[in-house]
């Protein structure tokens, strides 16, 4: 089948036409993909390392098709005639808490993820393993990032960036000196995130409690956009906002700043509106591991309460900058300064009270919304 473009160029109509190939049904494999859990868990809950009804996602990285499936009784899930590609594939499970108690004794939810990237799927390729570790689920966690910019009305429009925070427990949890920073490319593998920025939350203490459900908002610059772009949001109602000193930085005297950590460049603590990782943690001394070579701020891994990936191309999972034990996936998949945003899921509500989805696994938890809701879960988000 030929499809055809109508193209202008220099005044004049051009036709062009491509093929669009199909490939052959001959082509298509199966594939099988076998879940193992490398921790004690499963080994100790069934007498095996097979893990089942584990969710199993694979991206074809060429002809971007994205599957989804769980593991059956033998730990095994099977994907039907797919094309012959190199696929991202990733796993995960959550565990409740009262099946973490029969191992460990102690209540809490645990994740199991595991993840391949760019593996070789063909005829005499199909069979793979993917093996999990576990993590612990985060109590407060991001549940939206706006970071993908106003469309232009013109020009470009960044300034209105936003990240929210959610507590998804029934306690209160307080956000003093929790840090929200940015992840450079090129560390996964090492134990430390290498910050670009870092920005802390003011208090001693319990001075800004967040009560469970509730909701809190950090703006880049928290006005109202709109008086800049009528494509943008009103920020105003921000709760905190960043504020980088001595670079000619925005600042709304009436919302409390951010303490500013590290700052490595810009006017601003500016998201990327391509490609970004942003992490919360929490350190008792934010200076004790010092500076790497590139003068960017070093947070142990262990200190990680959360954290979020996005890109533009979200087949490039070999360009992650969080590892497994963080993110197991990706989210976005947004053209810039398209005035979208990403959105948590909802896994359950109990009351008043959502409960959003936290496999630490942004493929999966994540969605994309047309319109930013800071403060509040869209309607969308309750498709789980």
């Amino acid at each position: 089948m030929k499809l055809c473009y109508v193209i202008p160029a220099l005044g004049l109509i051009a036709l062009t036409c491509t093929e669009q190939v199909s490939p052959p049904e001959s082509m298509r494999v199966l594939l099988t993909v076998s879940v193992i859990d490398t921790s004690v868990f499963t080994q100790t809950l069934a007498d095996t390392t097979l893990v089942d009804s584990a969710s199993v996602t694979i991206h074809s990285i060429a002809y971007q098709h994205e599957f989804q499936d769980m593991t059956d009784a033998s730990g095994r899930v099977y994907f039907e005639q797919i094309l012959p590609d190199v696929y991202n594939i990733s796993a995960t499970k959550c565990l409740p808490p009262e099946v973490v108690q029969q191992v460990t004794g102690v209540p809490s939810e645990i994740v199991l993820n595991g993840q391949l990237q760019d593996v070789s799927v063909d005829a005499d390729h199909n069979e793979l393993e993917v093996h999990m570790v576990p993590m612990p689920i985060g109590k407060i966690i991001f549940s939206e990032v706006y970071y993908n910019g106003a469309p232009p009305n013109p020009p470009f429009y960044f300034h209105d960036q936003f990240t929210e925070l959610y507590n998804n427990t029934d306690s209160t949890i307080y956000l003093d000196s929790l840090i929200i920073s940015d992840a450079d490319y090129g560390y996964m593998e090492e134990d430390f995130i290498h910050a670009i920025h870092a920005y802390m939350f003011p208090g001693l203490g319990r001075d800004y409690p967040l009560l469970p459900g509730q909701f809190v908002i950090i703006a880049q610059d928290a006005k109202n956009h709109l008086d800049n772009n009528p494509h943008s949001l009103d920020l105003s109602m921000a709760d905190f906002e960043y504020y980088a000193e001595g670079e000619g930085d925005v600042n709304n005297p009436d919302v409390p700043d951010m303490i500013q950590l590290h700052h490595k460049y810009g006017i601003d603590f500016l998201y990327s509106v391509m490609n970004d990782a942003i992490v919360l943690s929490r350190v008792n001394d934010p200076y004790e591991y010092g500076y790497d070579n590139y003068n960017q701020l070093l947070i142990p891994k262990t200190a990680v309460l959360d954290g979020i990936e996005y890109r533009e191309d979200i087949s490039e999972i070999d360009r992650k900058r969080l590892d497994v034990t963080i993110d197991a996936g990706l989210t976005g998949g947004i053209p810039m300064y398209s005035g979208k945003s990403v959105e948590r899921k909802v896994s359950e509500r109990r009351g008043d009270r959502v409960i959003l989805k936290d496999n630490n696994n942004s493929s999966i938890d994540f969605q994309v919304l047309d319109d930013p809701t800071p403060g509040y879960i869209g309607d969308a988000g309750d498709q789980n």
